[in-house]
């Protein structure tokens, strides 16, 4: 009995390395289809169930773009005849690929260019005494709009004559005191050349006030006159000689007469002022504007200011009249947001020579970003299947078609751009499409019977 144990025991241990090379196998081929043939992290060998319905839920997840590929593949259309093709009148084009401008959008209006855009007003208070402009009048820089007779110009004119005197006097008393010499007190000179310098300074004080109301008065000129040469000067200080067919200067007898003049260039846009009327600085008499070059004053989105820069050209269409602004570039990008668009404020400048241009006209502005390259395709082979855009691709023979939905590019509007569906070079029918649809439909609804 020992023996035959004996020789039991020496077969079993003959056949272990084989047994346990089978069972390493077995476990090898049980570990990769537990664990997809990959090496498992830590948190995957402490749960290995959740980690296998993870690896589940990824395969689905991958292979649902090929299932919704297959859904969304459309059945190939199969005309009888090349004769039936050419009877539907069915042509081919290749898709063509074209470097394409890209835009960015956004609304706008013309206004005017502040940095010549003024709102005019006296620069002190009185009666309008004539008015020489109307709105609708160009004006040159220097025309006198208008002579207002204020009161405080002629007491500032009448201090201005009492001071040039009282320095004339005291020019001429310190002048004897120095020809004197030493016969004469240092202490009365001082006094005198003291006083001197007081006159002098109130004249100049005075002159200063003159120069606020934009009349230049040249004392140097003045000094040489007598009393009433010097008040026939300054009767009419400011008002040029242009203006006597206008009205007789001569016969001019206030020492109030205040002109307004024009900055730059322009148009005047506005007036408010009547002869007779009481004006002051606070209220502007006239709007003057320099309507050769207006601004373009554009609402771009948030989410597009990030492609814009300075020098971008700018493409403006005008709401209501076909017709486009000369083409400009962007001047100057805002830094902040509007707090209510939303929107970032962009600006251009416009030439205007012909005035053919009016402020406060809208319009949309096109600002060129960048070129790409894009997929062209007729619009005319561009059909619409009650869900999506549908073009017909040639298939194997000439009178297959197999329908491809494309995605479009909405930013496009003269030409249809796609963005998916298509490759370039692939024939594709153009006209007599709307054939190839109907086929399409009829098959359709008679797979749904």
């Amino acid at each position: 009995m020992s023996e035959r144990l004996r020789k039991l025991s020496l077969g079993f241990l003959g056949q272990l390395p084989t047994v346990l090379t089978l069972a390493l196998l077995g476990g090898v081929a049980w570990w990769g289809y537990v664990w997809d043939w990959k090496v498992p992290t830590l948190p995957e060998l402490m749960d290995p169930t959740a980690a296998r319905f993870r690896r589940e839920h990824e395969n689905e997840e991958k292979d649902q773009p090929a299932a919704q590929a297959r859904e969304d593949e459309l059945p190939s259309i199969k005309l009888r005849s090349q004769e039936a093709m050419e009877e539907a009148g069915i042509q081919t084009k290749p898709v063509e690929e074209k470097w394409m401008d890209e835009y960015v959008t956004a609304h706008g209006h013309i206004d005017f260019n502040q940095d010549h855009y003024a709102h005019l007003s006296t620069r002190a208070s009185g009666t309008a005494w004539r008015v020489f402009k109307q709105a609708g009048d160009y004006v040159k820089k220097g025309d006198v709009l208008a002579l207002i007779a204020s009161p405080e110009l002629a007491q500032l004119k009448f201090d201005l004559q009492q001071t040039l005197l009282t320095v004339k006097k005291l020019e001429a008393y310190y002048r004897r005191l120095e020809r004197a010499g030493e016969g004469t007190p240092k202490k009365d000179r001082e006094q005198a050349e003291f006083a001197l310098r007081e006159a002098r300074v109130a004249l100049s004080k005075t002159q200063q006030s003159l120069q606020n109301l934009g009349l230049h008065v040249s004392l140097d000129e003045l000094a040489p006159l007598n009393d009433q040469q010097t008040a026939v000067r300054l009767r009419t200080l400011g008002i040029p000689d242009s203006l006597s067919p206008l009205l007789d200067l001569h016969a001019v007898t206030g020492n109030n007469l205040l002109p307004m003049y024009a900055p730059f260039d322009g148009m005047v846009i506005k007036r408010d002022i009547v002869i007779g009327e009481m004006v002051t600085p606070a209220t502007p008499q006239f709007h003057l504007a320099d309507l050769r070059r207006l601004w373009i004053c554009l609402h771009v989105r948030l989410e597009d200011v990030a492609r814009l820069k300075e020098g971008q050209d700018i493409a403006f269409h005008l709401d209501g009249p076909n017709e486009e602004v000369p083409p400009t570039k962007i001047s100057w990008i805002s830094a902040e947001v509007d707090e209510k668009t939303r929107t970032v404020a962009v600006r251009a400048e416009v030439d205007n020579p012909q005035g053919r241009l009016r402020p406060n006209t809208f319009g949309d502005a096109r600002i060129l970003v960048g070129r790409q390259k894009r997929l062209i395709v007729p619009k005319e082979a561009l059909q619409f299947d009650g869900t999506s855009h549908v073009v017909f691709v040639r298939g194997q023979s000439p009178t297959e078609f197999q329908p491809r939905r494309v995605q479009l590019d909405p930013r496009y509007k003269d030409v249809a751009v796609v963005l998916s569906g298509l490759k370039a070079g692939q024939e594709i029918a153009v006209s007599g499409s709307h054939v190839l649809l109907s086929e399409m439909l009829k098959e359709r609804i008679a797979g749904e019977d």
